[in-house]
Formats: C-alpha cells, structure tokens, sequence
C-alpha cells in the first residue's frame, strides 16, 4: 500500500523561486528511485515561504531504504540552503481511497 511523506517547511523569505527551482531539480534526480512514485510541491495561499512537500512512495520501507541511503542528502542538498528553521516529516498511510482516482 501507498504511504505519503509530507515534509513541511519555511523557506527565507523572498526566495520562493529559487527554492522552487531547486525542488524541481530534486525531483527529476529521485524520479527512477526504486519504490517512488511521485513529489508535489505545495505552497501555502495564506503563509508566504511556506511549503509541504508531498511525495508518495510504493511503501514505508521503500522510502525509509532511500531516505537512510548516502544519495538522499546528496540529492537534496540544492533545497537545503532555503529552509528557515526546521524541516519536519511525517509519514502517512491511506485510510481512505478515492477509487477514481
């Protein structure tokens, strides 16, 4: 079963594109990784610089294989230079399921 990582973050304020930038180049560098299958980058409406990053992996221990792995701080640098603060990350099973979608 599917499991969502929702990391949530603040960036420095006025660098919202550069950071962006920065998560799309992470996410064509994880795009391929065994066990992932997609990333979102949500921005707040209401929270300048505040951002969720939502990426569904194929299970738990797909993720958390890729997330103690030397590459992932590797390929995540480029983002790291723009958080302001802590990053926290939960890790979310599905309870309910759109079946249309």
């Amino acid at each position: 079963m599917s499991v969502f990582v929702v990391v949530s973050a603040r960036i420095r304020p006025g660098t919202e594109a550069g950071f962006e930038e920065a998560f799309a180049k992470v996410r064509q560098s994880v795009r391929g990784t065994p066990g992932h299958r997609s990333d979102r980058l949500l921005a707040s409406t209401r929270e300048p610089g505040r951002y969720l990053l939502l990426a569904e992996w194929e299970s738990e221990e797909a993720f958390l294989a890729w997330e103690e792995s030397p590459v992932h701080r590797e390929l995540t640098t480029p983002m790291r230079p723009y958080w302001a603060g802590a990053v926290e990350r939960t890790i979310f099973g599905v309870a309910v399921d759109d079946p249309a979608s």
